[in-house]
């Protein structure tokens, strides 16, 4: 059974959140019409996104960003939801934001297009960031309002089908060797620290879940990959390309250029949470064409340079972190992705530390009846 949305005028925009929404983190099926009648006489679940109610049905009062076509910055009011201050706030509505305004502003990465002042390395400052001032960086917000948003149409349309997500704990080593020889040299350095953090793993888990992950680690292909744990090398031969220091839109773009299906990098370098607002993997949205790519997202919610900036920062205050990001992932049954780089490799202290903080997380996932294996 399909959820049906009527909207005055179905702009690229809408169809892209609220595709995102409810076919990639609700896993339903979501249609559109702009005929008023057929709307009205249509024996679906459905729901309004307009300026007023029809009747009877669901209602989500639209703000303006998504009925727009340009980038220019947005009047952006805020209100109290539940133990969260929401931007785009309306009145009248089954909930006092627009949900799907507010999700596309995120994912979209909206605010990185308007002016501001760049980092150090021509990036977007993690203090300018909307989710950062409205304290909502720690948490994968977009699919935290999906699930409300399931429970209310639940409420209404109890016979509304919507699929099962499943959690996946997904590692990641960041590799930019220049050279064939450089790279088959970190390879087997990588295959060493797989070997040495799997040993830990087994004293931790039952024998079987770490064996299981053990073989999957071992299948890997010849490109960068490993079952398990990916390993990419950035589209330029520069630390920074791999820590999440993305400039959109150019980075993006340089990626579809050259022909890549698939990103890493949406995070900040040293602050750990949700840049785009979930935990769910997205095509990019290019707001200059206005038109969904190609190019998906796998949105990253911790960097290992987190440690870095505070060398003041303990081992076991970072694991209680990361976990608390991991509990909430879970919850919403997204993708955890965790970034290391190769120097890590290298120096023996690091390697340490690193081996620790993957035994702690990788034991902890572990022990739920998940399985953690990239698809």
């Amino acid at each position: 059974m399909k959820l049906l949305v009527y909207v005055p005028l179905l702009t690229p925009r809408i169809k892209y959140i609220f595709s995102f929404i409810f076919n990639d983190v609700l896993k339903t099926q979501v249609g559109f019409s702009s005929n008023l009648e057929e709307f009205k006489q249509s024996a679906l679940p459905k729901i309004t996104y307009a300026n007023q109610a029809i009747g009877g049905e669901v209602f989500f009062k639209n703000a303006d960003l998504l009925l727009g076509h340009s980038i220019s910055p947005p009047n952006i009011k805020t209100a109290a939801f539940g133990d969260m201050i929401v931007p785009f706030a309306v009145e009248g509505s089954t909930l006092p934001f627009d949900v799907f305004a507010a999700a596309f502003y995120f994912i979209s990465r909206y605010e990185e297009y308007l002016p501001h002042k760049q980092t150090v390395t021509g990036t977007y400052p993690v203090e300018l960031s909307l989710q950062n001032k409205l304290k909502l960086l720690t948490i994968p917000v977009i699919d935290a309002w999906a699930l409300i948003l399931k429970n209310i149409l639940l409420k209404k349309y109890p016979d509304l089908f919507f699929g099962k997500k499943q959690f996946e704990f997904v590692p990641l080593i960041c590799m930019y060797p220049s050279n064939r020889h450089e790279k088959s040299t970190f390879i087997e350095a990588s295959r060493n620290l797989i070997k040495k953090i799997t040993s830990l793993i087994k004293k931790d888990v039952a024998d079987e879940k770490a064996i299981e992950f053990q073989e999957s680690l071992k299948e890997m292909n010849e490109v960068h990959q490993v079952k398990g744990m990916f390993f990419f090398k950035p589209p330029q031969q520069t630390d920074h390309e791999c820590d999440g220091d993305i400039l959109l839109p150019g980075s993006y773009l340089q990626l579809i250029k050259a022909g890549t299906n698939n990103d890493y990098r949406m995070g900040y370098a040293h602050t750990p949470g949700f840049r785009a607002g979930t935990c769910t993997p997205f095509h990019w949205y290019d707001l200059q064409l206005e038109k969904t790519t190609h190019l998906l997202i796998h949105p990253l919610t911790v960097n290992n340079l987190s440690l870095r900036l505070d060398k003041h920062l303990r081992l076991q205050d970072a694991i209680y972190q990361w976990q608390n990001l991991l509990e909430t992932v879970k919850l919403l049954e997204g993708r955890f992705y965790m970034l290391w780089h190769q120097d890590l490799l290298k120096e023996d202290g690091k390697e340490k530390s690193a081996i620790k903080l993957y035994k702690e997380m990788l034991a902890n996932s572990l022990s739920l009846p998940y399985d953690i294996r990239p698809k």
